[in-house]
C-alpha cells in the first residue's frame, strides 16, 4: 500500500514541496532585489544631498572669504582716513598756534573752525579699531572745543583788556594739550598703519 496525502503519493508531494519551496525562494528573492534597489535609491539621493551640501559649503565658505577681504578692505579704508583725518587736525591746530614764526598772539579769525569736518566720523571709525587712540582722540576734542571757545570770547574782548591775556593763554593751553592728546593718537595709529603698508 502507497502512502497518500490529499490523495497524492510521497514522491508528488516531495515534487510540489520542492516546487513550492523554488517559488518561495524566487519570491523572497525577488523582495531582496526590491529592497537592493529601493536602497540603491536611497543611496543616490543621499549622495545628491551630499554633493549639494558640499557645494553649498563652498559657496559659503567663499562668500566668508569674499566678506573677510571686504571687512580688511574696509579697515585698511578706516585706518587710511582716519590717519589723514588726524594729520589735518593737527596742521589745523599747528596753523592757528603758529600763523606766522614772529607772531605770538593767537590769531582773531572771523570763523572758529579748527577741526575737519568728518573728525567726528573719523573717532568713530578709530574707535572701532583703536579705542585708546579713540579716546585720545576725544579727549583733544574736547580741548578743541575748549579753544574754540576761549578764542570766541577773545573775539569779543578789546586785545589790550586785562581778561584778553588770561582768555589768550587758556586758548593756547587747550591747544597745546589738543595736539598732545592728537599726536599721541597720531603714534598709535602710525602703528597700526605699519603692518598694513
Amino acid at each position: 500500500m502507497t502512502e497518500q496525502v490529499f490523495g497524492l503519493g510521497v514522491n508528488q508531494v516531495m515534487a510540489y514541496a520542492a516546487v513550492a519551496n523554488v517559488l518561495l525562494v524566487v519570491v523572497l528573492a525577488g523582495i531582496n532585489v526590491y529592497y537592493a534597489l529601493h536602497a540603491k535609491r536611497q543611496a543616490d539621493a543621499s549622495r545628491d544631498q551630499v554633493n549639494v551640501f558640499t557645494r553649498q559649503a563652498e559657496i559659503a565658505a567663499e562668500t566668508l572669504s569674499f566678506l573677510r577681504k571686504q571687512i580688511d578692505q574696509q579697515v585698511r579704508s578706516d585706518v587710511a582716513a582716519v590717519a589723514l583725518t588726524l594729520r589735518v587736525a593737527i596742521h589745523g591746530i599747528e596753523a592757528l598756534r603758529n600763523p606766522h614764526a614772529s607772531h605770538q598772539h593767537l590769531p582773531r579769525p572771523d570763523g572758529i573752525v579748527i577741526w575737519p569736518v568728518d573728525f567726528n566720523v573719523a573717532t568713530q571709525r578709530a574707535q572701532s579699531i583703536d579705542p585708546s587712540a579713540a579716546e585720545n582722540m576725544g579727549a583733544a576734542a574736547l580741548y578743541v572745543s575748549e579753544a574754540e571757545t576761549n578764542l570766541k570770547i577773545l573775539r569779543t574782548i578789546a586785545a589790550d583788556s586785562p581778561g584778553a591775556k588770561e582768555v589768550h593763554e587758556r586758548a593756547a593751553k587747550s591747544l597745546n594739550a589738543a595736539r598732545y592728546k592728537l599726536s599721541v593718537a597720531r603714534t598709535r595709529w602710525e602703528a597700526l598703519e605699519a603692518p598694513a603698508s
